[in-house]
């Protein structure tokens, strides 16, 4: 028999047990654990992208210390300056498959995702501004781990292979049909029609078009090499593809549907340079840029043009100051101004077209701004977050990361 103290020691062992929490309580806080790391990790990469831009950055403007590090810990806050506003989200994002590779808006409310890993794809979507989103598996798979590209119109959503042999069309991006694999004969551009590359080429690749999943040559090629074309038709219903010619950097522009187009070049640059074009409403905006002589990325702003009268002339191309890098594409603001990111994650806004830049402190380092069929989008928000904006002045943080 056990003796007393036996006893007591077993009665006082059995008020030590401890009791496991069950396991999807074990998995909901390894998930807020990893996010805390993702962000902290964020933060950091905030810090080395700050310190590495602070030299190129004393070359567009007066001289100043580098941008505070901005704290994205802090998900419910709102960041300001300049007029431009980020606003936070009422917790830390939602983790999707993969990795954000492109999103897209069709209005405020209703937008897709495309985020990709390894040999596999998803497609999500929202319709509500990017607080909640659906997700599927791609029904284009990437191609040797070279992701399919995502083409948003506002009749849906179609999901081109790196090939351009593979295609899916879908009007809400949950039920899909395929595309089928073929060509269709040229066709004139209709009011949905996205315009594409047929090749996966930087430049120099023949332009098509695709509408409700159906890929076909536009019209009459361009008569340029493009490499550069606009994801939205202009106010006044044109399309805009942008690049070079022998003369130098060039855009064209088709008011009817692809059967003609109108180039204007700017001469003058580096055989390398080309044009790429910006719309709101009457206003059109050339910006011209050059690869960067100390890394092929980011690309440098040499000049920007202005039209007032939808691209039928354009004001002779006003030089940037400085050595100023771009990432991605001009945005219009309501107000008059230009906005932009540099290819160091600065934002900065010009008040006489493009001619000096002022960089806005205090919001979140991002490394390129997207023009959708509504608004923009802004990636790699301090590393781990995507923004959405309707006006280009007032962002929101999509929940999803």
């Amino acid at each position: 028999m056990p003796d007393q103290l036996e006893s007591r020691l077993r009665s006082e062992g059995r008020g030590l047990e401890i009791e496991q929490p069950p396991l999807e309580v074990i998995a909901a806080r390894a998930a807020t654990l990893r996010r805390r790391r993702l962000i902290a990790q964020a933060g950091v990469a905030t810090l080395a992208v700050l310190a590495t831009a602070g030299v190129a950055l004393r070359l567009v403007g007066p001289a100043d210390r580098p941008p505070p590090a901005v704290a994205a810990s802090d998900p419910a806050a709102t960041w300001s300056a300049g007029g431009i506003t980020i606003n936070g989200l009422p917790h830390l994002p939602t983790e999707l498959p993969g990795t954000v590779r492109d999103a897209e808006f069709v209005d405020a409310e209703h937008g897709y995702l495309l985020t990709t890993e390894c040999c596999r794809a998803w497609i999500s979507t929202t319709d509500d501004g990017g607080r909640t989103w659906h997700t599927v598996e791609s029904p284009v798979a990437p191609k040797d781990k070279t992701p399919p590209t995502m083409l948003v119109a506002a009749d849906g959503v179609t999901v081109v292979s790196a090939d351009h042999r593979t295609r899916a069309f879908s009007a809400d991006g949950r039920i899909w049909a395929s595309g089928g694999t073929a060509l269709a004969p040229a066709a004139p551009l209709t009011g949905n029609a996205r315009l594409v590359s047929l090749s996966d080429a930087d430049c120099g690749a023949e332009t098509a078009a695709v509408a409700a999943g159906v890929l076909a040559p536009v019209p009459q090629q361009p008569p340029l090499t493009v490499c550069w074309r606009s994801s939205v038709r202009a106010g006044d219903g044109s399309f805009w593809v942008g690049g070079r010619t022998p003369a130098g950097p060039a855009v064209a522009v088709t008011r009817d549907g692809g059967a003609t187009w109108t180039v204007t070049e700017f001469p003058g640059y580096t055989p390398t340079a080309t044009a790429r074009a910006a719309m709101l409403g009457r206003q059109v905006f050339i910006s011209i840029v050059g690869p960067n002589e100390a890394t092929t990325t980011p690309e440098r702003l040499l000049a920007v043009a202005t039209s007032t009268d939808g691209g039928l002339s354009f004001t002779p191309p006003h030089p940037t100051a400085g050595q100023a890098t771009i990432g991605g594409d001009l945005v219009p603001l309501l107000d008059g101004r230009l906005l932009m990111v540099d290819g160091y994650g600065h934002w900065l806004v010009s008040e006489d077209e493009g001619v000096s830049w002022v960089r806005l402190e205090g919001l979140h380092p991002t490394m390129r701004l997207a023009r959708t069929q509504s608004g923009y989008v802004a990636y790699k928000m301090s590393t781990i977050y995507t923004g959405f904006s309707a006006d280009g002045s007032t962002w929101q943080k999509l929940d999803a990361q």
